[in-house]
């Protein structure tokens, strides 16, 4: 588990240390600085000793990160140049401290005033490395002016940028785009990661993600009560094993219900992703006139439904047969009155868990979202989730994260909140960020799988928060394997074929000691080394 903070939340921290711990600003200024140039070296090292560097600076503590980067480096022989936006005059604080630092160690700076800018932008475009040092995590405007066209500079150089904190313009809280951002090849933090650096888009521009140690006692995170979490291997390693006696009646029987006219193969999807995990048996309910069984896995059985190709008005009185562990609604069902009616009727008659996906929660957001109570895992995507919560699929992603606690707030469930960096959270818990995952899952089904995976888990005897965070976790993770050769054309069913390897993953000792930086691969990519240990 990885905490994500807030800016402030990080001020916090920062005051907290100065003032109660005793660390003098400057010092965390000087330490956070070191840990960039650090950094860099690990990573950038020929480009440093080829130089030119390009320190690019703003007036505040961003930029005082930034003077410590350039006088170490100068110290160290780097040719670099700074790059200031503004007057030195305007300068103030900490920063102040180390511009002075700076000047006084015979560093190169460069003033950069309105109207003389071609000079600074030639400097930053014939460099061999760019650290951006601009904005960093205080932002809350839209980018303008001079800060703006450098961020400009930036993304046009050919060489790598590494921003410090965060990429410039990106908001550290939602990780939106305040107009203008910097694309990063790595970003190099300090003591926490924020929840800009994981939450889209502002994730896709930081690239490599750096954490550096800059001398903030570990247990000051505790203080803030960090709101968001990185859900990592180490949090799921071992919370699930298959027992060396174990047979198929012990390993949980789900029961899929869906499926109507031209969407006879999202219930396959799901039962497939439900056996794929382990679970001991998969039945898929559907309309008995769809002939559904031709496009099921051999392994998946089946309960047809009245005779026709719509779900019959009376239909809980046929799929209420079932005594499965764990129930999965809605993959394909539809929207007709007798899907209502079913959908009515199973939610108030069975105490068994239920995962409520696709049309399910359709119906639910058609007629009113009711309280559902702890048994009940949702999983909307972006769309499912604005139609229950009455507003925009643009006004969800604007803030992830409050919009799946919104959700879990009125209808007392966990929720699983789909998308790139996938969230999940229940009513009282923090929310717990998925780092895995990438573009080729972008294709339909690959959600009926998921619900597939967590009614699986449910049906293992995982309480519903837990097996909603350990299957998208093993969805995500799965969903990389499967794009290991490209992210082009990959198919639900080829994620759903990697979910074993995927649960393989979990075997590592979750007591590993972490290194004192820790490093994450850029968001989108299929390299899993980072959430497989």
């Amino acid at each position: 588990m990885i905490e994500l903070l807030t800016a402030e939340e990080m001020r916090s921290l920062d005051t907290w240390t100065i003032r109660e711990v005793g660390v003098p600003g400057p010092v965390l200024m000087d330490t956070a600085g070191r840990g960039v140039v650090r950094a860099l070296w690990q990573r950038f090292a020929p480009r440093l000793r080829q130089g030119p560097v390009a320190v690019v600076c703003g007036r505040g503590n961003n930029g005082g990160d930034g003077f410590v980067v350039a006088r170490c480096l100068g110290n160290q022989g780097v040719d670099v140049t700074t790059l200031l936006l503004g007057s030195r005059d305007r300068v103030g604080g900490d920063a102040a401290v180390h511009l002075k630092a700076l000047l006084g160690s015979g560093g190169c700076l460069i003033e950069v005033a309105e109207g003389g800018e071609a000079d600074a932008a030639r400097t930053v475009g014939e460099a061999a490395l760019v650290v951006d040092a601009v904005l960093g995590t205080g932002l809350r405007a839209e980018v303008q002016g001079m800060a703006a066209r450098a961020a400009a500079w930036m993304n046009e150089a050919p060489a790598p940028v590494v921003s410090v904190d965060i990429p410039s313009g990106v908001d550290s809280d939602t990780g939106a785009v305040q107009g203008v951002a910097v694309q990063a090849s790595a970003t190099v933090t300090f003591a926490w990661p924020k929840r800009g650096h994981f939450l889209f888009p502002g994730a896709a521009l930081r690239g490599e993600l750096v954490v550096v140690d800059i001398g903030i006692p570990p247990n000051g995170v505790d203080r803030v009560g960090a709101g968001l979490v990185v859900l990592e291997a180490r949090d799921l390693a071992g919370r699930l094993r298959r027992p060396p006696d174990a047979h198929k009646g012990r390993m949980g029987h789900v029961w899929v219900v869906g499926g109507s006219v031209g969407k006879t193969g999202a219930p396959g999807l799901a039962a497939l992703g439900a056996l794929r995990v382990g679970a001991g048996l998969a039945t898929v309910a559907a309309p008995g006139g769809l002939g559904i069984e031709a496009r099921l896995p051999l392994e998946v059985m089946t309960h047809p439904v009245g005779h026709g190709r719509v779900w019959p008005e009376d239909a809980w009185s046929s799929v209420s047969a079932g005594r499965p562990d764990a129930w999965v609604m809605g993959p394909g069902m539809g929207t007709s009155s007798g899907a209502s009616a079913l959908l009515r009727a199973l939610l108030a008659a069975t105490d068994r868990p239920v995962v409520l996906d696709a049309d399910a929660l359709n119906l639910l957001a058609a007629e009113g979202v009711p309280e559902l109570g702890p048994a009940r895992v949702l999983t909307p995507h972006p769309g499912e989730a604005a139609r229950l919560l009455g507003t925009t699929t643009a006004e969800i992603q604007a803030d992830r994260v409050e919009a799946v606690q919104d959700l879990s707030r009125r209808t007392g469930s966990v929720v699983v909140l789909k998308g790139a960096a996938t969230l999940v959270t229940a009513p009282g818990e923090r929310v717990w960020l998925v780092p895995a995952g990438n573009p080729g899952m972008a294709t339909a089904g690959t959600g009926d799988v998921l619900a597939g995976v967590v009614g699986a888990l449910l049906a293992r005897g995982l309480a519903p928060f837990a097996a909603a965070r350990l299957g998208a976790w093993v969805h995500a993770v799965a969903g990389d394997l499967a794009a290991a050769f490209g992210t082009e054309g990959r198919l639900a069913g080829d994620l759903a074929s990697r979910l074993p390897e995927a649960m393989a993953t979990l075997a590592g000792d979750p007591t590993e000691p972490l290194p004192d930086d820790r490093f994450f691969p850029a968001m989108g990519t299929t390299d899993i080394g980072s959430r497989v240990r």
